[in-house]
């Protein structure tokens, strides 16, 4: 089965800590062997990783640690995929090296030209060309200044737009290499949050199965597909990644994944203007939604009284007459024939100033990212797509009120900037001569009247948008992996080279996969790093990206509606005062109930446990595994268990129910090394070896050193009974 990323090979399966106090070699595969030197320092992460494979390894390893045909075409990992990054990358490279040239040369001449006006102006009445010359120089260069000033920031607009068109080609390159690290830190670069990709995402041990599977995370399979720049796209995604679909859903965003899969260019174009955004999260997004559902300002209690608007459009105009022909008339018309209009409108200015101070911060303050969606707006509005769910998506973006969502946001834009020249130095003459603040109030609740109720319905749209495209960039960067079938009928799982979507292809091993119908379940066997986890893991993710409509890492897949639940990672906790068994024990109680509470039809449970009940005596732990095992087998429920203990399936029920398979290791030396191989290949029956005491060996915990130890112990007694004689 599935191997642990190289050149981590002594923890070989994904999600097992190990820290390797002593050095040791290990061999891999079958036929060349891979030889791995551990260092004693070395530690694993939940991936397995504790280092990086050049390209060129990955190449030379994927014949000697590939079982089976490789799910690809046996040349480089997704060369397809990794050779269309590569050349976006050269192409952006290029780019971006002439936008950054002129850019040098343009920050050149802005100087050069600052210079010569400055120069020239400060000295206009002593240069030999005399001052006119002298002065029509200096504002000669000083216009040269300015179209460089805006040819410059026009130029920065461009140099971004071109490091993020980059970056999205080196995370593209990055993913298919499995290089977690790097991935994170071009996310950093991009200032790309989601808060999917946060380690605390991983870490929701209440879920049925998304920490146990590393579905989200740094390292987990939301790292492997495209970025969802807005809040409701990475809520939508990992809503799909957190609960399984229905046969229909998944069957309309299949299709709309197979269709946007080919479209590279497009989805870069789509990925681009969203990272381009100023990054939202989720409690801003929530902040201006309330706004958009608060009461009309005009009418409120703590608001403007109705008549204020009228007053905004007469007084002003009125006030400005009276002053007009003050000034021309000649006349002898007393200052307070227009000062107190103007006074009216300053105090007024104040007071309702002082009323929407509070409506314009929480519309403006909590808007500030979503100021600028009408380009990624405009951009979907402008997708050509003949794929019906993606159409019927698209024509959401477009309502049913006769404006786009890209038109009317652009719209709120201009409005909410006219709400912020409340911070100029203008405002106040601008506030009392107009009674400016009213006026975009106005506008402002207009919008919200015509538009605000379109926007959920807007940005729920791009947030589908942008997940099935996340999707759709796995199954571009994996064009071997298959679309699952999901089917009706009685509970299974069934497929062909199944592996585990978060290990490189040079490392990755498939094996052929069928759960059995309810009232019987897979018995996975092994010793210890053979890969019975990653099995498990592999099964469990296969579910969860079937129902969620994505690719699935295994050449052909087939299922029914499944609700998944695992039993794996379990940890205790000491300020709870929760050991470790009695956490497992909550668990599979919470994985119980859920196959009780499987419905007659529709999903039933696919239940995964990763070596049952590990922290009591075996006598015990072997009763009480069987009696959870035989209620699931009762249950309308399939899945798979793994453990060390070969007696665990005796007796009647269980044996018989029980279709058995295992995995096997190696265990050599040569030129005085201690060693394992693994081949990861999934066999009929129960295992046959164990490999505890060989790993105590190859970690230096040999029965030399024990013996080395306590003859040391019994030296510092001796020493310490000698010294108390002594001191008697």
């Amino acid at each position: 089965m599935d191997a642990a990323r190289a050149p981590s090979v002594l923890c070989g399966v994904p999600g097992r800590s190990t820290t390797r106090p002593a050095p040791a070699v290990m061999r891999h595969g079958a036929g060349r062997k891979r030889e791995v030197t551990i260092s004693p320092t070395e530690s694993t992460d939940r991936t397995g990783s504790t280092g990086r494979v050049e390209a060129k390894d990955r190449v030379e390893a994927k014949g000697a640690l590939s079982p089976q045909a490789p799910l690809g075409d046996g040349s480089a990992p997704q060369a397809g995929a990794h050779d269309v990054y590569r050349r976006a990358s050269e192409r952006h490279g290029s780019v971006l090296a002439k936008v950054r040239d002129e850019v040098r040369r343009v920050e050149a001449g802005r100087l050069a030209s600052f210079l010569i006006a400055a120069i020239v102006a400060a000295l206009y009445a002593d240069l030999p060309i005399g001052a006119r010359a002298s002065l029509a120089l200096a504002g000669a260069a000083a216009v040269v200044f300015v179209v460089l000033v805006i040819r410059h920031r026009r130029l920065k607009a461009v140099v971004r737009r071109a490091e993020v068109a980059d970056a999205l080609a080196r995370l593209g390159r990055l993913r298919i290499w499995r290089q977690w690290d790097e991935i994170a830190d071009e996310h950093r670069a991009l200032r790309y949050e989601d808060p999917t990709l946060h380690p605390a995402a991983a870490r929701d041990e209440d879920h049925p199965y998304v920490a146990d599977l590393d579905v989200f995370g740094p390292a987990s399979l939301r790292a492997l597909l495209g970025p969802t720049p807005t809040p409701t796209g990475s809520a939508t995604l990992r809503e799909w990644l957190s609960a399984p679909a229905e046969p229909d859903e998944i069957a309309r965003r299949q299709s709309a994944v197979r269709a946007l899969a080919p479209e590279f260019d497009a989805r870069e174009a789509l990925a681009i203007e969203g990272l381009l955004l100023d990054g939202v999260d989720e409690r801003s997004w929530s902040a201006f939604l309330s706004w958009l559902r608060e009461p009309p300002v005009f009418g409120a209690a703590n608001g403007l009284p109705r008549w204020s608007v009228w007053a905004a459009r007469i007084l002003p105009p009125v006030t400005l007459a009276l002053g007009v022909f003050d000034a021309l008339s000649g006349a002898a018309v007393s200052a307070w024939v227009w000062g107190a209009p103007l006074a009216l409108q300053t105090a007024l200015a104040w007071w309702w100033g002082r009323a929407l101070g509070g409506y314009f911060s929480r519309g403006s303050g909590s808007s500030r990212g979503l100021r600028r969606y009408h380009e990624l707006l405009r951009a979907w509005e402008r997708l050509e797509s003949d794929e019906p769910s993606v159409r019927a998506l698209q024509a959401r973006l477009q309502g049913d009120h006769g404006a786009a969502a890209s038109t009317e946001t652009r719209r709120l834009e201009r409005w909410l900037d006219a709400a912020d020249s409340r911070a100029s130095m203008l405002h106040i003459a601008v506030a009392a001569g107009l009674l400016w603040d009213v006026h975009v109030a106005w506008g402002l609740e207009r919008w919200r009247d015509g538009s605000g109720a379109h926007v959920e319905d807007w940005f729920e749209a791009l947030g589908e948008l942008e997940a099935l495209t996340a999707l759709a960039t796995l199954a571009h960067d994996h064009p071997e992996w298959a679309f699952p079938e999901i089917h009706e009928g009685p509970p299974g799982f069934e497929a062909e080279q199944l592996g585990h979507p978060l290990l490189a292809e040079s490392v990755l091993r498939t094996s052929d996969v069928t759960l059995d119908p309810p009232g019987r379940f897979l018995l996975v066997t092994g010793s210890n790093m053979s890969g019975k986890s990653t099995l498990l893991r592999s099964i469990g993710l296969a579910a969860v990206m079937a129902q969620a409509g994505s690719v699935v890492c295994a050449r052909r897949a087939r299922l029914t509606p499944l609700d998944t639940f695992t039993s794996m990672r379990i940890h205790d906790s000491l300020t709870e005062g929760v050991s470790h068994f009695m956490a497992e024990l909550h668990r599979l109680k919470a994985l119980v109930d859920a196959a009780d509470r499987a419905p007659p039809e529709g999903a039933a449970l696919l239940y995964l446990i990763d070596e049952v009940l590990q922290g009591t005596n075996s006598e015990e732990r072997r009763i009480a595994a069987r009696r959870i095992v035989a209620h699931l087998l009762d249950s309308r429920a399939i899945g798979a268990v793994t453990t060390h203990d070969l007696t665990l399936h005796e007796g009647d029920r269980l044996d018989s129910a029980a279709t058995k398979v295992h995995f096997r290791e190696t265990v050599g030396g040569g030129d005085g090394a201690a060693a394992l191989t693994f081949d990861y290949k999934l066999r009929p029956g129960l295992a046959t070896s164990r490999n505890a005491l060989k790993l105590l060996e190859i970690v230096g915990l040999t029965e030399a050193r024990a013996a080395e130890g306590g003859r040391r112990t019994e030296g510092w007694r001796t020493e310490g009974r000698g010294r108390e004689g002594r001191t008697t």
